[in-house]
């Protein structure tokens, strides 16, 4: 038994020494949600979501300091773009560990953006774990809080991460963890790695530069105040 742990162990140590970058496809699962499917005139449009959501694929790209995560391009129809607005799946995020940098990019009605956004999750790393494909993953927890005009709101996010893969990056700007997010659920919006390449080459992953840079706040601000069209 010794042995096969010595042996387990060294396979691990070499691919963190060996492998330099990555990219990761990304599934998107819209699962079940009381509120929604109980309001009646948003459950409809829920359930539009929840088909289209089977159609959008995202990309992770990583090296050991940067990543980059986007929604694939593909060809919208109606169901899909009700996925897009439930899941906020055309947001990308971009990190530079070593810069100490995070952005996220927004393009739509309020614009074209680059976010400036200091957001970290803290995490809980649970003792649990679970197979997905050939990569042994832990579990990790935390919680999302929103606040709105409803009051304060904590939703459950869970997140499976793999050790053997040395990248502490994630689906949707998340990061923190000890290895490779693999699976991601916040709420009841689920993240699934559907294919992963490893190389030994280190990528270049340049941040994102279209649309004008501004922080976090300012952001909401416009949010808040959405242009008017019009007298």
């Amino acid at each position: 038994m010794l042995g096969k742990i010595i042996v387990i162990f060294i396979f691990i140590g070499n691919l963190s020494a060996q492998t330099n970058s990555l990219s990761v496809n990304y599934s998107l699962q819209i699962g079940f949600d009381e509120g929604f499917s109980k309001n009646d005139i948003l459950k409809d449009y829920y359930a539009l979501a929840q088909k289209g959501a089977q159609a959008i694929k995202f990309k992770l790209e990583a090296n050991k300091i940067v990543s980059y995560f986007t929604m694939v391009d593909l060809i919208k129809n109606e169901e899909i773009d009700f996925a897009i607005s439930f899941s906020e799946a055309s947001t990308s995020y971009f990190i530079d560990i070593e810069k100490g940098k995070k952005i996220k990019y927004e393009s739509g009605f309020f614009g074209e953006y680059m976010i400036e956004y200091q957001e970290t999750t803290n995490w809980k790393l649970e003792n649990e774990t679970k197979q997905i494909g050939d990569y042994l993953c832990y579990k990790a927890t935390s919680e999302q809080v929103v606040v709105n005009p409803k009051g304060t709101f904590k939703h459950p996010i869970v997140a499976w991460y793999c050790p053997s893969i040395p990248f502490n990056f994630g689906p949707k700007g998340y990061d923190g963890l000890p290895g490779l997010v693999l699976e991601l659920q916040v709420r009841n919006i689920t993240w699934g790695a559907t294919k992963i390449e490893l190389s030994n080459e280190s990528i270049i992953i340049d941040k994102p530069s279209k649309g004008k840079l501004i922080t976090e706040e300012e952001f909401k601000k416009i949010v808040a105040s959405p242009p008017m069209f019009g007298n």
